[in-house]
């Protein structure tokens, strides 16, 4: 991620250094509100537009997965920028990887069958996750 930044010019500030951290070390694919609540800890002058300024960086560079929701806040994978499946509990919100699915039919062979230029895919699963069905989970 710094690497693709520092090539599209952008400075790599402590607050910026600091946001790619919490990106690449999260597990839990948080939010612009989470990173932001997480940098500023470190750096308590940080905006929520520097957040989302470098959250369009990343994207357009190709750093940076957002798993968009309608009614809830988007999330950003910065483990893995490549699409990839989730599975997303609809209790508790929770987003894990999915590894074991394949869905990789090349976009070109998906483009020359139906005519679309195809820009990106997205597969996700839906569903109540263990801890919510056992009870061990609050809804936020």
């Amino acid at each position: 991620m710094r690497t693709a930044l520092k090539r599209r010019g952008t400075r790599l500030t402590p607050r910026r250094d600091k946001m790619l951290e919490v990106l690449v070390s999260s597990k839990r694919h948080p939010s612009a509100s989470e990173i932001h609540e997480e940098v500023r800890r470190f750096h308590p002058r940080t905006s929520l537009a520097t957040i989302y300024n470098t959250i369009e960086l990343l994207k357009e560079a190709g750093q940076l997965l957002e798993i968009e929701f309608s009614g809830a806040a988007n999330r950003y994978d910065g483990r893995r920028s490549h699409h990839h499946p989730h599975l997303i509990c609809l209790h508790c919100e929770k987003i894990e990887d999915l590894d074991s699915v394949d869905h990789d039919e090349p976009l070109d062979d998906l483009s020359s069958e139906t005519g679309y230029e195809i820009t990106g895919r997205r597969m996700d699963y839906y569903g109540m996750c263990p801890d919510c069905q056992s009870g061990r989970t609050v809804q936020p």
